[in-house]
C-alpha cells in the first residue's frame, strides 16, 4: 500500500507518517508539505491525506488537481470549515480525519475507509453540519459537562482522575472553539 500525506506543518506528516507506519509496516509513506508536483504524487498513492489549508495552492485548486484520483483524497484537519468539506465530498473525497482527534479515532476511520466506508466524522447523513467529532470517552466527558457536572463528579463517575478529566475538557473547548464551560453549554442549546 502506498500512502501520500500533504500538510504544511512538518509535525503532523512526521506524526502521522509514524503512526501510519507502526500499524502498515509494508507501506510506503511518502510526506510533503506543499502541493508541488501533486498530481504525480496522487497518481502513485492508494490514499492521499490531504491538509485542507496549504499556503501554496487553495482548497479548490487541490480539488482541481486531484480531480482523477478524487476517491483517495482524505481530509486531514484541526479546523475543518463545512462549505469546504461539503464541497470534497460531492467531488468523491473519501473521509475527514480530524487532526486533533485521539489516535485509536484516526486508525478508526482509516480502516472504515479501506473498507468501503466515507468517513465524514462531523457531517450527518445529510451533509449537514453536526459538530466537531469526540472520542468516546470525550463523548462521556462532554455529555456529564452538558449535565453541569464538576471535574470531580465526572472524575468519579468516569472512573479516571481529575486530572484526566481537566485533559479532555480543554480538548473538547478547543474543538467547539470556546472558552469556558458556559461558552460550550450556550453554544450547544443555541444549535439545538
Amino acid at each position: 500500500m502506498r500512502l501520500l500525506i500533504i500538510d504544511d506543518h512538518p509535525m503532523t506528516c512526521a506524526g502521522l507518517q509514524s503512526l501510519l507506519q507502526a500499524c502498515y509496516p509494508d507501506a510506503r509513506i511518502d510526506a510533503r508539505h506543499n502541493a508541488a508536483d501533486l498530481a504525480t504524487l496522487a497518481a502513485q498513492a492508494d490514499y492521499v491525506f490531504l491538509d485542507m489549508h496549504l499556503p501554496d495552492q487553495g482548497f479548490g485548486a487541490m480539488l482541481d488537481t486531484l480531480r482523477p484520483w478524487m476517491s483517495r483524497v482524505i481530509l486531514i484537519s484541526a479546523a475543518p470549515e463545512a462549505a469546504l468539506v461539503e464541497e470534497a465530498r460531492r467531488r468523491g473525497a473519501r473521509g475527514l480525519l480530524l487532526k486533533n482527534a485521539d489516535v485509536d479515532h484516526v486508525l478508526d476511520g482509516f480502516r472504515r475507509i479501506q473498507a468501503g466506508e466515507a468517513v465524514f466524522d462531523i457531517l450527518d447523513q445529510d451533509g449537514d453540519w453536526s459538530g466537531p467529532a469526540l472520542t468516546e470517552r470525550q463523548r462521556h466527558v462532554y455529555d456529564a459537562l452538558l449535565a453541569g457536572q464538576s471535574n470531580k463528579q465526572i472524575a468519579r463517575s468516569l472512573g479516571i482522575s481529575e486530572y484526566t478529566v481537566k485533559e479532555h475538557v480543554t480538548a473538547i473547548l478547543n474543538v467547539f472553539g470556546v472558552r469556558n464551560r458556559l461558552e460550550l453549554v450556550l453554544s450547544q442549546q443555541i444549535r439545538n
